[in-house]
């Protein structure tokens, strides 16, 4: 019987081997952007208005702005910038100047292109998870423009801030 113990005692322990391993990996500094493949078009059909100057706003936007999506996960400041050029013909001459443009951000106030890249939004520290800024736009005609199809890129640009 005491042989019939110990025999089970000994299936009943535990065998036990252990390894261990260092696990490491390197997340690394980043400023992302995420913008969706559009146009922004702004719909003239009440054109000629009343009275100029005349502010006709984006039509082609879902929910009527451009969502942005920026992601950081680095301390310190980053910033948007969004830069919206001249609209020139094929020759270069200045069609419509990039002041007629206008933005705003999140809803706040409308604001104008210049032409060079401007800050349109600040934040310090990471962002947690993709963060959404939406752009409005809307184009202000002065009743002096040429008749004629109008093309031009924005740029919207995430920086961090050394």
């Amino acid at each position: 019987m005491r042989n019939l113990l110990a025999a089970l005692a000994l299936t009943l322990a535990p065998a036990l081997a252990q390894a261990t391993w260092v696990l490491q990996t390197l997340i690394p500094e980043t400023v992302a952007l995420r913008t969706p493949t559009t146009e922004i078009a702004f719909d003239l059909k009440d054109y000629p208005p009343k009275a100029f100057p005349a502010t006709f706003p984006a039509s082609n936007l879902e929910g009527g702005f451009l969502p942005v999506q920026v992601f950081a996960n680095a301390p310190g400041v980053w910033s948007l910038l969004l830069q919206i050029p001249d609209l020139k013909d094929e020759t270069g001459a200045i069609l419509i100047p990039a002041r007629q443009v206008l933005y705003r951000v999140n809803g706040g106030l409308w604001l104008r292109a210049d032409g060079t890249p401007q800050i349109v939004y600040t934040q310090s520290g990471p962002t947690g998870d993709w963060l959404e800024i939406r752009l409005e736009f809307a184009l202000e005609l002065l009743g002096t423009e040429r008749a004629g199809r109008y093309v031009v890129q924005a740029l919207v640009t995430a920086l961090r801030q050394p």
